[in-house]
């Protein structure tokens, strides 16, 4: 009885000095958290699968700083609930070491959203099964199809465009089986084909046959940046309508699928597309995609077939903007976007 009655005395001193040595270990340890506003699902989808440009920023920005005098092993979670799964990061640091953590978390749900949505995001640090920091923070799920073109400066964010060029959506596949019959190969080969342009006139009178044309939409408007909405090539096809952007994604999906190699052409308050004549070359042919729509008395009046008259736009448009101010041309190149691991968002 005495040796039980010491035992619990030894426990109510060495417990306590147990637990209280855990709390001011965890104590010593700083955390600081920043949060983007707004999350925009086409950048949560890039990052979690493990891509990284340096213009794309995470959500969540952590600064976790050890004062203890030895390792410690924190773990650390960001989650949106019912709009993610959580982004969960195990992080050793040693004696006053400090580390910075970026976590985006992303779940599918956040594809499916077209509004914006204000939520909350819970942020939570443990050390063994111990929370040592939690908080939640207000912040807005953006629509899936808001593209951001800049967050910091103009067009730093530029490339997210390429996940709007979708080649394998069904209706895509559909305008292509059309334009195929427009050839009397009766096939799309791309660059197996010394020359091109039959398969991209094809494929632009099968849009233009598809009754698709221009209409102009407003900008997205958030707390971040500048985005704008921008529609899938199956919401082009089957609302039959696309404004500038709309129409450069429409295209350039069409032609990624046949194996050319597409690229998106910036300039101020503009889009348009243009098509590589072979693989890796300087050489493009430019289309300005909002005349698919032309009337008919426009080609007969002018004695230039709507695709003609679109190609020499094009390059009349990209000519003038490289001669007055080469430095507002950017060029989005799909290819080049594949390989940094921008990929279609469906």
């Amino acid at each position: 009885m005495k040796k039980f009655i010491l035992q619990i005395f030894l426990l109510s001193i060495v417990l306590p000095n147990f637990l209280f040595a855990q709390l001011a270990s965890q104590s010593k340890i700083n955390i600081s958290v920043n949060v983007q506003q707004e999350i925009f699902p086409v950048i949560a989808k890039f990052i979690s699968e493990g891509n990284k440009y340096s213009n794309i920023p995470g959500l969540v920005k952590w600064n976790i700083q050890n004062e203890n005098d030895d390792s410690v092993q924190i773990i650390i979670t960001s989650e949106i609930p019912e709009w993610t799964e959580p982004a969960i990061t195990t992080i050793e640091l040693s004696p006053k070491e400090n580390k910075e953590i970026i976590q985006t978390p992303f779940g599918n749900k956040l594809l499916r959203n077209h509004s914006i949505v204000p939520t909350t995001i819970l942020l939570k640090a443990k050390v063994e099964d111990k929370n040592i920091f939690e908080e939640t923070k207000n912040i807005r799920v953006r629509a899936a199809d808001d593209m951001v073109w800049s967050l910091n400066s103009p067009y730093d964010t530029e490339p997210l465009i390429a996940a709007w060029v979708t080649p394998n959506d069904n209706l895509v596949e559909k305008i292509l089986s059309n334009a195929k019959e427009k050839l009397f190969s009766r096939a799309l080969v791309g660059y197996l084909s010394s020359d091109i342009t039959p398969q991209v006139k094809a494929i632009f009178n099968a849009v233009r046959n598809a009754k698709i044309s221009y209409v102009n939409s407003v900008m997205s408007f958030g707390k971040i940046g500048f985005a704008q909405r921008v529609r899938l090539p199956r919401e082009s096809i089957s609302e039959k309508s696309a404004n500038c952007i709309d129409g450069s994604v429409l295209f350039a999906s069409l032609f990624e699928n046949i194996g050319l190699e597409p690229v998106i052409i910036l300039i101020p308050r503009h889009a348009f597309v243009g098509v590589r004549l072979a693989p890796n070359s300087r050489e493009t042919l430019f289309i300005e995609t909002t005349m698919v729509g032309r009337s008919m008395l426009n080609s007969l009046l002018t004695l230039t077939t709507t695709f003609d008259a679109a190609v020499k736009e094009g390059n009349d448009e990209f000519n003038r903007a490289m001669q007055t101010n080469p430095n507002s041309v950017r060029i989005v190149d799909i290819k080049k976007a594949r390989e940094i691991g921008i990929y279609p968002l469906w």
